[in-house]
């Protein structure tokens, strides 16, 4: 007989695949409310560790398309705002592009994973960077990780993801077995509530990437 968490773990991967083999397997898709909560929550049992990123750095960047294949990543999922740009800027820039082209030209795919309920916003953005996306992908659920990953044919050990914060990226990664990477949010004004949620995750943040370096 089947642990629980083992079973909700195969029922939430088939409920995945089956998603990422249907008719929206294009260019991305916004996951609907009931699709993000297809998982149960937690997996599994939550600990201490799950709020911490295995590496961290200042901003993606730092983060090479070398370094990333030397770790044997073959799929990096990325949230959208704050992390790859400032939340409102709508297309990509020509750094955010050679960043891509970078890790294009080392085996890495770059995905977009976004907790964006606006189904244009990913969409746009990722069409005008030329990688597949997930909007509304409810993380820390693990619903979306796992279509991300059956999407792109790549293990959970191939998979990194890179976000900027702690209760959704890191946990959302620690969750479905990927490598959370961690980096600073690029703008916290114009939202209070922003100050405020990192302010929370600042001992998460200092405990993360330990001895570690990408």
């Amino acid at each position: 007989m089947k642990k629980r968490g083992e079973a909700d773990s195969e029922e939430a991967w088939s409920g995945a695949k089956a998603k990422a083999q249907g008719p929206r397997s294009g260019a991305g898709f916004c996951l609907s409310r009931s699709e993000s909560d297809r998982t149960s929550w937690p997996l599994r049992s939550v600990t201490p560790a799950w709020f911490r990123a295995r590496f961290v750095a200042h901003d993606i960047y730092e983060l090479s398309g070398e370094a990333l294949e030397r770790r044997g990543f073959k799929l990096l999922l990325a949230d959208l705002d704050n992390t790859l740009v400032p939340y409102g800027v709508p297309l990509p820039d020509e750094r955010l592009k050679a960043w891509r082209d970078d890790l294009n030209a080392h085996g890495v795919t770059l995905f977009v994973l976004s907790n964006n309920r606006h189904e244009n916003r990913p969409r746009i953005f990722s069409e005008g960077l030329g990688v597949p996306y997930i909007g509304h992908a409810g993380k820390p659920k693990a619903a979306s990780f796992f279509a991300a990953m059956e999407r792109m044919g790549c293990t959970a050990a191939e998979t990194a993801i890179v976000g900027d914060q702690i209760f959704t990226d890191t946990l959302g990664a620690n969750n479905a077995g990927v490598t959370p990477l961690l980096v600073e949010p690029i703008r916290l004004a114009g939202n209070p509530g922003r100050y405020l949620r990192y302010a929370v995750e600042v001992p998460f943040r200092l405990l993360s990437g330990k001895g570690e370096t990408l």
